[in-house]
């Protein structure tokens, strides 16, 4: 989560980044979905089991404010937090 909350903030290189694609980069048009990564289709269970898909649709499941937090410090406070709480 932290490697996608980095690509969200655009800190990773230009290879990795390029593996976390936003919706709106891939539709000229706007969407519901353009401010998510957007998923490519996989035809491995391998691949169907990677960061750069299984990570996304973890990525596009948080809340918003989760999302958009300012500091990486708080992004893991919060989503510990969250996560922690999911399970009590």
């Amino acid at each position: 989560m932290v490697m996608l909350y980095k690509a969200n903030k655009h800190c990773l290189e230009g290879r990795v980044q390029a593996f976390f694609e936003p919706t709106a980069a891939v539709h000229k048009h706007d969407t519901r979905q353009s401010k998510v990564f957007y998923v490519r289709k996989v035809n491995t269970t391998h691949r169907l089991l990677s960061i750069t898909v299984k990570g996304i649709h973890m990525w596009n499941g948080l809340a918003s404010d989760i999302i958009h937090l300012p500091s990486l410090q708080q992004f893991k406070k919060i989503l510990k937090s969250t996560l922690l709480y999911s399970y009590l």
